[in-house]
């Protein structure tokens, strides 16, 4: 329990150590500054101004600048390959052992006097021939196998994979065996770093005091053993064997320790292929811990460039990777295309740039750019508004550092593309008209957009209705048009042509205005609203207007009878009405029982009868005192057509004369 408690007490001051950028280890200056490279981020819209519907190209611009060209110091490398079971999936094992020949090869190609190399294999143990007990496994046919947890089994020794001391990268014999060592490896048993970063540390415990001191530790998964003391005088592996727990983290983490104090430098690649394996935020503190460098990868294909690009560091090379772009997407702007593997993300636009690295003697990287593009369906100036880049850099010399840039993109403004709207009116009142008389008519053109290309001219306007029954006459005889200048709007803005309409049957007709005309002498075309109106004579609607007596004795009644032709009226408009006004002469003779003029309403209710509606109305006729007898008539003299709220009127005359009203003579 002690040991435990001092376990977790030291992961607790490696994590505060971290946070707060204190190190345990400051490297040794070398010859040669590396701090002069760095990375600028540029970026804009290829164009300022752009057609709304039309997609703009935003371009971002990462440039390196600097160069290094620096003598690095020896170096000693230790090569750590986890060969767990696992390890033999997915083409773990041959990936690992390729890389780790084509990282031996380019160490062995830019070779310096007095660069060293050595190998360390583990799985439950360190594959280096040694003895080692294990509490609860033991080894059977080759194969690891559970046993009772309290029972200790052993000793155990492993076949040899492993460098005995450091090995020469200037001796070709050496760096052959040491390949013949990483083909020998066999991926089996478990996984006890903490018992392959001890190896590691033996080995470099021997290196030249001017030589800079890494480690290079492949792995995927994580620590299921760790060592718990000794027995007869050999290591004890303990641990759960299958899954990490909190002491197998512990123990590996103060070995990483231990390693950083004795001045290494530790970069740790987890190969993930399955997603479920390596624990990313361990392996970045292990890597912190000991001032070097994690990779998380999840394709064993990429482990060749990842040592590559570890060598390169070792030689001196800055990196730059982590290269996050963020860009907020400004309201009313949308992106329509964007680089592979990037996406949008609750209302950011999100992707990453290459990794950069200066090599040393290398020159200087090359630019990456990439674009996105962007549209908008609203008119108006938009601020683009900052983009930022987030990174990662990797110095050999200076160590870890992390950092973001900014660039502000600028704005664009989206305008309409040069067009017009434009309506038609039949100037009358309402909607209903009387046939075969010409009515004034407007057609409104107005003009919008702006050309931002070349100068645009519309005109030629003609205008036609898809209707026979309706004949346009132009009014105005010259032809106007539109005029535009480039980067600003037309003058005029608007600009109307006169027309006479008339309508040459009764009754609902409907058409839709169709404007013909040119742009830049491309002609165009364009349907107006439709209009649908009521042609009607309303000399036509009264087919009869009848009494049913012509001689009417004093204090009786008569039925006055109108039959009406409604021609449609009220099929076009339900909720139309016809008021008819109706006079008698005259008046001062006779006492009704209604007042005179007399109104009728006839609307949609009003019963109908072989096709014409039949209005009727019951009228009292009483002498006035002093007369035996009259004689009177009756005039329809103006009907009231109310359609749509407004109301159409024209003078008539139907007439009922010489209607006589007489005292009855008793015989």
């Amino acid at each position: 329990m002690k040991r435990r408690f001092l376990a977790w007490f030291g992961i607790l001051l490696i994590v505060m150590t971290v946070i707060g950028g204190v190190v345990y280890f400051s490297p040794k200056a070398k010859a040669g500054d590396t701090s002069s490279v760095s990375i600028s981020l540029s970026g804009g819209p290829v164009k300022s101004k752009s057609y709304i519907g039309n997609d703009v190209e935003v371009k971002l611009k990462l440039t390196p600048t600097g160069s290094i060209n620096v003598s690095r110091s020896p170096v000693s490398v230790v090569l750590v390959i986890d060969s767990s079971g696992s390890m033999s999936a997915n083409g773990k094992m041959t990936a690992a052992k390729n890389a780790a020949k084509n990282l031996i090869d380019s160490f062995k190609n830019s070779v310096k006097s007095g660069d060293k190399l050595g190998i360390v294999d583990f799985d439950t143990f360190v594959n280096d021939n040694s003895n080692f007990y294990v509490k609860g496994f033991y080894l059977q046919n080759g194969s690891w196998q559970k046993g009772n947890s309290s029972t200790i089994y052993g000793p155990y020794s492993l076949p040899n994979t492993c460098t005995t001391s450091l090995l020469e990268l200037t001796n070709a014999s050496a760096v052959n065996s040491a390949k013949s060592l990483i083909d020998n490896m066999v991926a089996s048993g478990g996984t006890n770093m903490e018992a392959a970063l001890n190896k590691a540390k033996n080995l470099l415990d021997a290196s030249p005091s001017g030589n800079d001191k890494y480690v290079i530790f492949i792995t995927d998964g994580m620590p299921t053993f760790y060592l718990n003391g000794t027995r007869n005088g050999y290591p004890l592996v303990d641990g759960p064997g299958s899954q990490p727990d909190n002491t197998t983290k512990s123990e590996t983490l103060s070995a990483v320790q231990s390693l950083s104090q004795s001045g290494a430098k530790l970069f740790v690649v987890g190969v993930d292929t399955t997603g479920a394996d390596v624990d990313k935020t361990f392996i970045d503190l292990m890597a912190s811990t000991a001032n070097g460098k994690s990779y998380y990868i999840s394709s064993a294909n990429a482990l060749n460039s990842i040592l590559q690009d570890i060598f390169k560091i070792i030689n001196l090379a800055v990196t730059y990777d982590n290269l996050t772009v963020e860009y907020p997407i400004p309201s009313g702007l949308t992106i329509t295309s964007m680089p592979l593997g990037w996406k949008v993300e609750n209302g950011k636009l999100i992707g990453a740039f290459n990794p950069i690295t200066f090599e040393n003697g290398g020159g200087t990287p090359a630019a990456q750019e990439i674009s996105f593009k962007i549209n908008s369906n609203t008119e108006g100036i938009y601020n683009l508004g900052k983009a930022t880049l987030t990174f990662r850099k990797y110095d050999t010399v200076n160590g870890e550092s992390t950092g973001s840039l900014e660039v502000n993109l600028g704005q664009i403004e989206f305008v309409r593309q040069p067009g017009i709207s434009a309506t038609f009116q039949v100037i009358g009142n309402g909607n209903i008209f009387v046939p075969n008389t010409p009515y004034d008519a407007k057609l409104t053109i107005s003009a919008y957009g702006k050309s931002l290309d070349i100068a645009t001219v519309i005109n030629n306007f003609s205008l036609s209705v898809n209707n026979s029954y309706v004949t346009l006459q132009k009014v105005t005889t010259t032809n106007p048009s539109l005029n535009y200048a480039v980067d600003s709007g037309p003058t005029p803005t608007s600009l109307t042509i006169d027309y006479k309409v008339t309508f040459l049957r009764e009754g609902t007709i409907s058409f839709t205005p169709v404007l013909s005309y040119s742009i830049n002498s491309t002609t165009n075309s364009m349907n107006l609203t439709p209009l649908n109106l009521f042609v009607i004579d309303a000399n036509n609607m009264i087919k009869s207007f009848s009494i049913t007596k012509k001689m009417i004795a004093d204090n009786s009644s008569a039925n006055l009878l109108l039959k009406v032709d409604d021609m449609g009226l009220f099929n076009y408009d339900p909720t139309s009405k016809v008021k008819i006004y109706v006079e008698m002469t005259p008046s001062n003779t006779l006492n009704t029982n209604i007042t005179f003029p007399l109104q009728l309403i006839v609307d949609n209710s009003t019963r109908m009868s072989n096709g014409l509606r039949i209005i009727s109305k019951n009228v009292l006729f009483k002498l006035k005192p002093n007369l035996t007898a009259t004689k009177v008539n009756f005039n329809v003299s103006r009907i009231d057509i109310i359609s749509g709220g407004m109301t159409y009127t024209t003078a008539y005359e139907k007439k009922i004369n010489d209607v006589v009203i007489k005292k009855a003579t008793l015989r």
